[in-house]
């Protein structure tokens, strides 16, 4: 099976799973979608290092002191390659045209004219028009 079709498969078989810090958040379903695709996470080492207090996400000044980073940007610029607007499919993309928390956008992937992210009630997708940033493997 090629990567397209295990991250075809992935986008199916969490459809209907529902938001959830830690569990099923736009981290935790936009590193498994790499994992899919490439058999390794974009950011394997960050999963145990962004959940606070409470089963909640640390705040931004936090997130900053714990990844040593200013900005989101920053720390994906560091582990992927910026792409342009009109990324390929499987990459990792933000929008704040969706639910967004302590980063400023949510995380999703590019599935070809749309992307995919998650709401509370599991996977939708937006027009990639509605796309801010993207990355891919370096």
């Amino acid at each position: 099976m090629g990567s397209l079709d295990r991250l075809n498969q992935y986008l199916k078989d969490v459809r209907d799973t529902p938001f959830a810090w830690g569990k099923h958040d736009c981290f935790t379903f936009t590193n498994g979608a790499f994992r899919e695709m490439y058999g390794k996470g974009w950011g394997d080492d960050l999963a145990d290092r962004y959940m606070g207090d409470f089963n909640m996400p640390f705040k931004r000044d936090k997130l900053r002191e714990v990844f040593g980073y200013r900005t989101f940007e920053a720390a994906v610029d560091d582990r992927l390659v910026r792409l342009g607007r009109f990324p390929p499919r499987g990459s990792l993309v933000t929008t704040k045209h969706s639910q967004r928390w302590s980063i400023g956008v949510a995380m999703g992937i590019s599935v070809g004219s749309s992307a995919a992210f998650l709401s509370k009630e599991g996977v939708m997708y937006l027009p990639i028009e509605l796309i801010d940033k993207a990355w891919g493997l370096k």
